[in-house]
């Protein structure tokens, strides 16, 4: 909608007067993992705004670990200070989930189209009331990859205000009538921005995307959904893909667009909990009388892919997957999933390779 700019000594005066009216989350260092926490008078000057991704995902605070789900949620206005493009893209499948609203496509998608399907009011109670000032990255992580999934490393749309970074200071770009308010409330503290902010910007974009290419240049796959939907053999799923999975669940719990739940009632009470639940579990698929259509490891994973990167763009028009890199930095079987497509990838050229 329009871009600002605000000094680093604004920025501080900007933090503390959105800790008087809001719950605010920010991200916070501890040994070069970022992660997202409540902000408080205390805290406040050690916040991080840019650098990559937390390790949480942004759907914990509008879809928690675990939730009561009797009663309405706290309708305390919230703040989410430095989601990255990556989180962003994540909201596109979980808005299209809980709240109910798809529309459009993304190229992945097979054309326009538009749904409506049922709201969780849970979601979107959370969601209509969290601000989210998102970030350009000005770093990465070895697992990043957003740019093979047809992402970048700032975002573009679906934030309330972005912060890219400058020498002195933000270009804050408001994206939504909640973020121009945030502006028009604190209206000192934002200047227009120069063309040196505006270049230092730029720069610092091009950079990035330079970075994360090469950080990714050994992998030269592209179309990651025609890739799942050719397949691959049985093998390669359960030796070459799965073969080191301990099925820990880690890598669906940090997941940003993973949504299963399990709903149970407390034995006094009768509160109803809603609880994360993960496909890769081997009693997930299990049905009555004790079959199980997805038995082993590589079954699985490959229902997985399928998941992110065919179901969900033929279904919402993107895919479920914005090569965040959290399921790679926790898997303790080392399974890198852009590995995992590059293998398929080398064997369905080799067979269409001529003889």
């Amino acid at each position: 909608m329009a871009v600002y700019y605000i000094t680093f000594t604004n920025w501080s005066t900007f933090l503390n007067a959105l800790l008087r009216q809001h719950s605010v989350y920010g991200l916070f260092e501890d040994n070069a993992n970022l992660f997202c926490q409540k902000l408080t008078a205390q805290n406040i000057s050690n916040i991080t705004v840019n650098r990559y991704r937390a390790v949480q995902p942004v759907k914990s605070l509008l879809f928690p670990v675990k939730e009561e789900v009797t009663h309405a949620p706290s309708l305390r206005p919230n703040v989410l200070i430095g989601a990255k493009a990556c989180d962003l893209g994540h909201l596109l499948t979980t808005d299209a989930i809980f709240s109910g609203r798809v529309s459009g496509a993304g190229s992945a998608g097979a054309g326009g189209f538009h749904r409506q399907g049922i709201e969780d009011p849970y979601y979107r109670i959370r969601r209509g009331n969290t601000i989210l000032i998102s970030a350009d990255c000005d770093d990465l992580r070895p697992s990043c990859f957003c740019t093979l999934m047809e992402g970048s490393p700032y975002p573009l749309k679906g934030f309330d205000m972005n912060l890219s970074p400058t020498r002195s200071g933000f270009l804050a770009e408001t994206g939504s009538e909640p973020g121009e308010a945030l502006v028009r409330a604190h209206t000192k503290l934002f200047q227009e921005p120069r063309p040196e902010h505006l270049e230092e910007r730029r720069q610092c974009r091009e950079n990035m995307t330079r970075r994360l290419q090469e950080n990714n240049r050994r992998f030269n796959w592209s179309n990651p959904k025609k890739i799942i939907e050719n397949g691959g053999p049985a093998k390669t799923w359960e030796q070459d893909i799965a073969g080191t999975c301990v099925e820990c669940d880690a890598c669906r719990f940090t997941c940003g667009t993973c949504y299963c739940f399990l709903l149970g009632e407390t034995v006094r009470k009768w509160d109803r909990i809603r609880t994360w639940d993960s496909c890769q579990s081997v009693g997930y698929g299990r049905v009555a009388g004790g079959a199980n259509p997805r038995r082993t490891r590589g079954e699985r994973l490959r229902n997985l892919y399928t998941c992110k990167l065919q179901y969900r763009p033929d279904n919402f028009g993107v895919y479920a997957c914005t090569g965040c890199g959290r399921c790679i930095d926790v898997c303790q079987g080392k399974i890198d999933i852009r590995e995992s497509l590059q293998k398929l990838y080398d064997e369905q050229a080799a067979v269409r390779a001529p003889k």
